[in-house]
């Protein structure tokens, strides 16, 4: 009897298992303070999760016409711009949030990412009211031209903007207004880089394939130094894209 009681007692944890506990609480600590982007990145994630799940909602309706209602469209919309731009904001979301206070970091990392989608949330205001998805000649046409705006100035010299920063203050209710005001000048030079990209894809329907593929691309320009050097390339896919869906078109 007296064996039994003592077995249901609480035993000890021993001090290398609360030393190992600590440890790996400290590196997780650590690794946040060094990655104040990790929250963002986190929201992407989910973001994906949702797209898929709305793409394949959705997938069914697109052989027949334009399908789904404006509400849809615009869910749509805002699932696919954290997934897809959100990414693409990395050194902006590391820098905000290096710049502001350590106990506010996370906030205003949410500031700058929430000023940044309400620039692309008016244009999603838009592109949900048109009739989608596209097919044949009018859908090539804006595959076009997403195309040759690639290899615009205007975009080229939003693409420069991209690379700027703007002075985020370190506490307080400056720090709270700085950083929504720079996710909103950063979110106009993004969306002269890759809003033409991101209509033409929800236009089409936003095919899976198309999302990841163009994710790359905008992953890539933003990230990668010099991307002008294969705007170009960029440019001659969406033609060949485009001609594709001209074609079929033709032999419907």
């Amino acid at each position: 009897m007296t064996a039994s009681v003592a077995d249901k007692r609480p035993r000890s944890v021993p001090t290398r298992d609360v030393g190992a506990v600590a440890l790996t609480s400290g590196r997780l600590s650590a690794w946040r303070r060094n990655h104040p982007e990790w929250l963002a990145l986190l929201i992407a994630a989910g973001a994906w999760v949702l797209l898929g799940g709305l793409l394949s909602a959705t997938a069914g309706h697109h052989h027949g016409g334009p399908a789904g209602s404006y509400d849809q469209h615009l869910t749509v919309w805002v699932a696919m711009v954290p997934a897809m731009m959100l990414p693409t904001t990395l050194p902006h979301l590391r820098y905000v949030g290096f710049a502001t206070q350590a106990a506010r970091t996370q906030r205003s990392v949410l500031l700058f990412s929430l000023g940044y989608g309400a620039v692309w949330l008016l244009l999603g205001l838009v592109v949900a009211a048109v009739p989608q998805p596209l097919t044949g000649w009018p859908l090539a046409l804006v595959v076009a031209a997403a195309g040759g705006w690639e290899v615009s100035r205007i975009k080229g010299r939003a693409l420069k903007r991209c690379c700027r920063t703007w002075p985020v203050r370190y506490t307080g209710p400056a720090a709270d207004a700085s950083a929504v005001e720079f996710g909103l000048r950063h979110g106009a030079a993004c969306l002269l880089v890759g809003g033409p990209a991101m209509i033409a894809l929800m236009l089409a329907g936003h095919p899976w394939w198309a999302a990841v593929t163009l994710f790359a691309v905008m992953l890539g320009q933003k990230l990668i130094t010099a991307p002008q050097r294969w705007s170009v390339a960029v440019a001659l896919g969406f033609a060949a894209v485009a001609v594709a869906v001209a074609g079929t078109a033709v032999f419907d």
